[in-house]
């Protein structure tokens, strides 16, 4: 074996024995609301917001670290869902009467 084939063998055997670097890990369970990647997809978030009451999902983005879930539930009322987009913890939750219900007198 030359030197320069020890140098390599060195240096190869040096980068394996390296750490992996931070990046590669996966984000701890309490990371704040907004950084990386959502925690949960956007399927399980219309799986909760189904679970929430909603029968028809009309709009679902992901903004700010939550997902913002809009549709309508079974008697057509409309409902808005956000969802913390780290563990799907419903953050806000607001439904209105359905039309058909109509105005009281």
């Amino acid at each position: 074996m030359t030197l320069r084939d020890r140098t390599r063998a060195t240096l190869l055997a040096a980068a394996l024995a390296l750490p992996i670097p931070a990046l590669a890990q996966a984000p701890a369970p309490n990371t704040p609301a907004g950084a990386g990647a959502p925690a949960i997809s956007m399927d399980e978030a219309r799986r909760i917001a189904n679970e929430n009451g909603m029968v028809r999902i009309e709009e679902i983005s992901l903004d700010d670290g939550k997902w913002e879930i809009e549709g309508r539930d079974a008697a057509g009322a409309e409902i808005e869902i956000d969802l913390r987009a780290t563990d799907g913890t419903v953050i806000k939750m607001e439904r209105d009467r359905p039309a058909a219900a109509g105005v009281r007198p």
